[in-house]
C-alpha cells in the first residue's frame, strides 16, 4: 500500500505549495510510524529543492536524525546536513557530521566520501591542530583503497606544503604519479610538484628550470582540459620572469591569450585573465603603453569576471598617456 506521504509526489512535477499541503495533510491523518518517517524524509528534500531557506533544511534534517536515528534514510539525511554546513563554511559542524556518518556506515557508498570531506572540513578549519587531524583522516581514506585514495594523497601533499614541508609533499606527489591514479589526480600531482620547485626556487635557481620542465609536460597534455594548459603556461611564464627572461615570459603569457581566441577552444577565464594582466604589467614596466592598452582592451572585451577591472585600467592608461584615438 502506498503511504500517505507519497501522495505529495504523485503529480509530476509537483508544485511546491501543493506538495507541502499534501505532506501536512498526511501528518494530520495520523499515519503509521513508517509513513511518518517517510513524510519527514520527503519534507527535507522538498524544502531543499525549493533552494530558498537552507536553515529550514538544517532544522528538518537535525529533527529527522533525532527522531529516526536508525532509519535507513539517516545516512543520506546526515550527508545532506553535512554538505549544507560545509557549503556555509561551518566546517566544525560539517566535520562532526561527516565523521559520524563515516563511523556509523564505513562500508556504505557514502562512507568513503564522508571520510574524505571530514578531512576537507578539518583542512579548511581554523582549529589549532586541524591540519594534523586532516592528515590523519586523509590517511584513513587512503587505507580504504577506494576511488578517493589518490585525491586524498594529493590533499595530504597540499597540507605538507602549508606546514612548510616541501620534501614530504614531493614524496606524496611522486607516489601519486607512479601509481594507477586517474588522469585528473596525476595532473594535480604534476602541477603540485612544479609548484613546489617554483616556491623553493630562490634557494637554487635551477629549481625554476625544473618547474618549467614540469609545467611544459603538463601544458603538452593534449587530453587535458584547457584550464590545466593555461595554468601550466601561466606558471611557466612566472618562472621565466624569475629567471630574468622577461621576453620569453611575455611570449608565454601571450600563448594563453592567443590560444583562447581559437574557435575550437572552450573559454577558460581564470588563468586567461591572470596571464593577460601579467602580460600588460610587463609591457607597462617597459613603457610600452599602446601594447599594454591592447591587452587591457582584449581583457575588457572578454566579458568575464575581471572585465570591469580591465576597462578601468585601460581608461587610466589612456588618460595618463594620451592614448585616445578618433
Amino acid at each position: 500500500m502506498v503511504g500517505l506521504a507519497e501522495l505529495a509526489f504523485h503529480s509530476s512535477p509537483p508544485r511546491l505549495d501543493e506538495a507541502r499541503k499534501n505532506l501536512a495533510r498526511a501528518a494530520d491523518a495520523k499515519p503509521t510510524a513508517a509513513a511518518a518517517e517517510r513524510a519527514d524524509y520527503l519534507m527535507i528534500w522538498l524544502e531543499d529543492s525549493a533552494d530558498v531557506n537552507e536553515t529550514k533544511v538544517i532544522e528538518l534534517a537535525k529533527r529527522f536524525l533525532e527522531q529516526h536515528e536508525t532509519s535507513p534514510f539517516a545516512p543520506e539525511v546526515r550527508m545532506k546536513l553535512a554538505e549544507i554546513y560545509y557549503r556555509h563554511q561551518d566546517f566544525a559542524n560539517a566535520q562532526t557530521q561527516f565523521e559520524i556518518l563515516a563511523q556509523h556506515d564505513p562500508d556504505s557508498p557514502l562512507g568513503e566520501k564522508a571520510l574524505f570531506f571530514a578531512a576537507e572540513s578539518a583542512m579548511s578549519s581554523m582549529g589549532e591542530h586541524s591540519l594534523d587531524r586532516a592528515i590523519v583522516v586523509f590517511d584513513q581514506v587512503v587505507r580504504l583503497n577506494g576511488e578517493l585514495r589518490w585525491a586524498a594523497r594529493n590533499e595530504q601533499a597540499v597540507i605538507e606544503r602549508k606546514l612548510g614541508k616541501p620534501r614530504d609533499a614531493l614524496v606524496l606527489y611522486e607516489e601519486v604519479l607512479k601509481s594507477d591514479a586517474g588522469s585528473s589526480e596525476k595532473r594535480e600531482a604534476l602541477c603540485g610538484k612544479g609548484d613546489i620547485f617554483f616556491e623553493v626556487g630562490g634557494s637554487d635557481p635551477d629549481n625554476y628550470q625544473r618547474a618549467i620542465e614540469i609545467y611544459d609536460q603538463l601544458a603538452s597534455d593534449q587530453n587535458a582540459p584547457i584550464h590545466w594548459r593555461n595554468q601550466a603556461l601561466f606558471k611557466k611564464a612566472l618562472c621565466l620572469e624569475k629567471k630574468g627572461d622577461r621576453a620569453s615570459a611575455l611570449a608565454t603569457f601571450y600563448n594563453v591569450l592567443e590560444d583562447e581566441a581559437r574557435p575550437d577552444r572552450r573559454r577558460e577565464v581564470f588563468w586567461y585573465y591572470k596571464a593577460g594582466f601579467n602580460a600588460a604589467r610587463l609591457l607597462e614596466d617597459d613603457s610600452k603603453w599602446e601594447s599594454a592598452a591592447a591587452i587591457y582592451e582584449k581583457l575588457a572585451a572578454a566579458g568575464g569576471s575581471r572585465s570591469e577591472e580591465a576597462k578601468a585600467r585601460l581608461n587610466h592608461l589612456r588618460l595618463e598617456h594620451f592614448l585616445w584615438t578618433d
